[in-house]
């Protein structure tokens, strides 16, 4: 416990060695811990959520404290999370994290860090150049996909007009949740927001979405905005963007591409290669906490011109008249999204590219790929599993052809053997089971793993 809020030398360096120790036993211990545990105790809770008291408490108590929060829920730094979308949480980004909270630099404008902002431009206009957009691309890092897809509504918003209520959003009903909530929040009426059918690939069928945009110019309306994915998070699979962007194009429409799960597999050959058409997007949301493996909390959006943002999203108050200008080199990240007050995200990002290099993440990312197709070609030999769709980046879902009823009882044996966890989905109708490969602490062995337990559970019938 310390009595002052600046900690001397001396004090820092106890601080630091405690935390230190912990985190490093916690990674050594992390490949035998289990993939979840049960939901915590009453008595647990209650214990945790005890308010501070007036005089502080040693370091060491504290964090067996940490030590019992975390025995409860997902254990989502593991390598045997599979389900939802993993996050790597690579060591060398919580070190540029713990970096940027210890110099606590205001990076909102220009003028606060402008050599933090410089390295986070570095880093934007890296991931500009990953997806081929042109030279007056930028963008933003945000805390995730959900405010970088909000933020892309509003732009797309912003380019019709203050009055916005003949303005259409088109997505597939296997677009991620946020895109809707994403189009509600921007203050679009739900009469507005078109789901398209998927086809029978689970694409989003571009038959059905050019037949939606000309019903709807047919009736006075303005196509605002269409959506695609970039690796779904059901199926990992990817929307045929090259004819998205034709018919937003044809309809008037902001062109926005969700690659928040997926975005990164751009940087391996086979990625890339399914994402052509990614180029002409106007606003693409990528998170750099999935696909990128840092821990969670750094997404972004890219856009095709970095004036679309400001157009739609720059003010000031007479508070913030000491600010310079808005400057591509150095901008103000205010003036480009929601957040004024914001931390050194790039920081992080920066920091773990430039630490391992390139090919060390396009390493990592090709081999969830390889986990993904080893894995359904594993499945596809099990008798009585059939997969609902051919995995394009690292994602297999698969159910069982004996009913929902089977499906679950497979689902609930892999997440009590406490060796995996998964998660699941709806499709057709369907309960479906999700192997989502996404973390540089998963093995070969846990894939097996999951297979094995899929067999056991059929085998219990």
């Amino acid at each position: 416990m310390f009595d002052s809020l600046e900690l001397s030398a001396q004090e820092r360096e106890q601080l630091t060695l405690r935390v230190h120790e912990y985190a490093q036993r916690y990674l050594q211990e992390l490949p035998a811990a289990p993939a979840s545990w049960e939901l915590i105790e009453d008595m647990a809770v209650a214990t945790l959520a005890a308010p501070p008291s007036d005089h502080g408490v040693p370091i060491d108590e504290l964090l067996r404290k940490v030590s019992v929060a975390l025995e409860s829920g997902i254990n989502t730094a593991s390598g045997k999370f599979l389900s939802y979308i993993p996050s790597g949480g690579i060591y060398a980004a919580a070190v540029g994290r713990l970096l940027g909270a210890v110099v606590n630099r205001y990076t909102g404008g220009s003028h606060g860090a402008p050599g933090l902002i410089a390295l986070e431009q570095g880093v934007v206009r890296w991931m500009c150049d990953v997806f081929d957009l042109p030279e007056a691309a930028s963008g933003v890092l945000f805390s995730g996909g959900s405010t970088a897809n909000l933020t892309a509504t509003v732009a797309a918003r912003s380019r019709i007009g203050d009055d916005f209520s003949h303005g259409v959003v088109y997505a597939s009903e296997r677009a991620h949740h946020s895109v809707v909530k994403a189009a509600r929040i921007a203050g679009v009426h739900p009469d507005r927001i078109r789901a398209v059918r998927a086809d029978s690939q689970l694409r989003l069928d571009t038959a059905e979405l050019q037949s939606a945009i000309a019903s709807d110019l047919a009736a006075g309306l303005a196509p605002m905005l269409v959506v695609a994915s970039a690796g779904t998070t059901d199926t990992g699979t990817i929307d045929p963007l090259e004819e998205c962007a034709e018919i937003a194009a044809q309809g008037g429409a902001w062109f926005h591409v969700d690659a928040a799960y997926g975005g990164f597999f751009a940087l391996t050959a086979r990625g890339r290669s399914r994402f052509s058409g990614v180029e002409l997007a106007d606003s693409i949301t990528v998170d750099a906490h999935k696909s990128l493996f840092l821990p969670f909390g750094v997404g972004g959006l890219l856009v095709r011109n970095e004036t679309t943002l400001m157009d739609a999203l720059e003010g000031r108050g007479a508070y913030m008249q000491d600010v310079p200008d808005h400057a591509m080199a150095i901008p103000n990240y205010f003036a480009m999204g929601p957040e004024l007050t914001r931390p050194a995200r790039g920081l992080e990002t920066w920091l773990a590219l430039h630490l391992h290099g390139v090919d060390a993440f396009r390493n990592e990312l090709d081999r969830m790929i390889d986990l993904a197709e080893w894995a359904a070609a594993e499945l596809g030999r099990i008798d009585g599993i059939e997969i609902a769709a051919e995995p394009e980046l690292s994602i297999v879902t698969f159910r069982a052809d004996a009913g929902d009823d089977v499906s679950q009882r497979i689902a609930a044996h892999m997440n009590a053997s406490r060796q995996v966890h998964v998660s699941s989905t709806t499709i057709n109708g369907l309960f479906h089971i999700r192997l989502a490969f996404l973390s540089q602490r998963t093995t070969q062995d846990v894939a097996a793993t999951a297979l094995e337990l899929v067999s056991e559970a059929l085998a219990k019938r």
